[in-house]
């Protein structure tokens, strides 16, 4: 098993980046349903279960301006980690740009 990197994409903006370990299409796609999301993308590679997109225009996206990019390894980068995976509840947290921090999501 992997850890990949996985961009939230809504209205063509990253509005959150998130952590799996080899998800299933279907994984994939009840979290984008949970969340109202446009799109799910391997941030590793730009793949996504949408369909095709466009790699250069998805890194010239900076999701928040306090992200800083990962030249290396051609990434966003939040100026806090994200939280510690719950594997077990299937915790997600998204990024609050004014307060700079993640924030745990509610399943409600």
């Amino acid at each position: 098993m992997a850890e990949k990197s996985y961009a939230v994409v809504k209205d063509s903006r990253v509005i959150n980046l998130v952590i799996f370990d080899d998800p299933t299409e279907e994984t994939l796609n009840i979290f984008k349903e949970v969340h109202g999301a446009d799109a799910i993308i391997l941030a590793t590679d730009n793949s996504t279960i949408d369909g095709e997109y466009d790699g250069e225009k998805f890194w010239k996206i900076k999701p928040y301006e306090s992200w800083v990019k990962n030249q290396e390894e051609n990434t966003w980068t939040a100026p806090v980690p994200y939280p510690v995976i719950d594997k077990e509840n299937f915790i997600s947290y998204e990024w609050n740009e004014e307060t700079i921090s993640w924030e745990e999501i509610n399943g409600n």
